[in-house]
């Protein structure tokens, strides 16, 4: 006989009175306030994403989250704070998660492949977010340029720092590290505009394939460049 699911803490044939749980006024506000925020910024997003910084106003925001624009300024005084704030937060996600990578026990293969799945599949989940961050660049304010500069040189010093241990433990065959670091991230990036998640191939099987593509070009075996399937993750 099949065994029956019961509701944690209920006894049999009987039901639980309902408890009513106080929640403090500090949180009760800090709630609606937080879901908010990230309404303007998912609506920021797309708007950046669909019209560019140029033709984005904060009208447009405004009127598709069906706020009042005081509302709106609370948040964020500015355009330019929006695509400042989804930028930074962009590259702090990618800066984070190659510093695992980064951080963690394994030969520079393993990291160079984890390094790219990571790359492309943030790439592929997060396709508008990623295009904005690149497209928009050039329409940052030069002290928030300096910022996001600053969190790219950082993730391009950890990329580099995997390939040169490839490098000199006789893994990877590199003449410039900066300009294979350059030509990974470039393809690994370029996805954001041509993957569809309606396509042939799932992101993972199109991250598999450029560490396969990336692993026939730099991975020495007895002498000769080869490739291997990575493992999946």
């Amino acid at each position: 006989m099949a065994k029956t699911w019961e509701p944690s803490g209920a006894v049999a044939g009987t039901l639980l009175p309902a408890t009513r749980v106080r929640v403090p006024a500090r949180a009760r506000a800090e709630a609606p306030a937080k879901n908010r925020l990230d309404q303007i910024r998912a609506a920021g997003c797309r708007l950046l994403f669909e019209h560019g910084y140029a033709g984005m106003t904060m009208r447009q925001i405004a009127a598709r989250l069906r706020i009042k624009a005081s509302s709106l300024y609370y948040h964020f005084p500015s355009k330019q704070d929006i695509l400042f704030d989804l930028m930074r937060a962009t590259a702090s996600e990618l800066l984070e998660g190659l510093r695992r990578i980064a951080a963690s026990d394994n030969g520079p293969e393993q990291q160079l492949d984890e390094a790219i799945r990571w790359h492309v599949l943030f790439h592929t989940q997060k396709r508008e977010e990623a295009f904005v961050s690149h497209s928009e660049l050039r329409s940052l304010e030069p002290d928030n340029l300096k910022a996001i500069l600053k969190l790219r040189h950082e993730y391009d010093r950890l990329f580099d720092a995997i390939l040169q241990r490839g490098r000199q433990d006789g893994v990877f065959l590199i003449e410039d590290v900066s300009v294979v670091r350059n030509s990974i991230l470039t393809m690994c990036t370029a996805t954001a505009g041509w993957f569809s998640p309606q396509g042939r191939l799932t992101a993972e099987q199109v991250a598999n394939q450029i560490c396969n593509f990336v692993r026939a070009a730099l991975v020495q075996r007895n002498g000769r460049n080869g490739a291997r399937t990575p493992t999946a993750q």
